[in-house]
């Protein structure tokens, strides 16, 4: 006799369902996939945290960047007030222009996005960018790039006039990341 796995009523060995609640006495063995399946998540959030834990955040300008097999590098910075009067930035400020340049290293295809970048300014101030592009230059905007695949383009952030300090940071979602995943600091 065993007992039933539900009702906990005596039964036969080998009944297959259980004449009391007349439910089916399948083996165990569901359960134990459900659990191994469980814990290979655990185990992968954890390695992927471990992994993030150990990634280096801090960049100079003239670094490439490797996050999740896609690289990242500042291939240009420009300071300018501005050149016509439909590009001009306001007294005291000036325009900077951020050259960037992503290459997938991946085997898949990955999304870029123009607004996962901002800017961080001497006084700790973060803003998204002022202007996708102006002039003759080429906007980083936002898309998908092939295995393989690379996409250059400017941003550009309204700043202080000489801010020696500002910062380019880095979020691999700017809808939900609330931490950056890593940033250059400018020349």
């Amino acid at each position: 006799m065993k007992k039933c796995k539900f009702c906990q009523s005596d039964i036969d060995e080998k009944a297959k369902i259980c004449p009391q609640c007349k439910k089916k006495q399948g083996p165990k063995i569901f359960r134990w996939v459900i659990i191994g399946l469980i814990l290979i998540a655990i185990i992968g959030v954890a390695l992927n945290k471990k992994e993030e834990d150990n990634f280096k955040k801090e960049y100079k300008q003239d670094e490439k960047v490797t996050y999740k097999n896609v690289e990242y590098s500042i291939t240009k910075v420009e300071r300018t007030k501005g050149s016509n009067e439909f590009f001009k930035a306001k007294d005291g400020y000036e325009y900077v222009k951020v050259t960037i340049k992503i290459e997938n290293k991946s085997d898949e295809k990955v999304s870029y996005n123009a607004l996962d970048f901002r800017m961080v300014n001497g006084e700790g101030a973060e803003a998204d960018f002022y202007s996708i592009t102006a002039e003759e230059d080429v906007a980083l905007n936002s898309g998908q790039i092939d295995a393989g695949g690379k996409v250059e383009g400017v941003i550009i952030w309204e700043q202080k006039e000489g801010d020696k300090n500002l910062k380019v940071r880095y979020y691999s979602n700017f809808l939900i990341d609330k931490e950056y995943k890593f940033q250059w600091t400018l020349n």
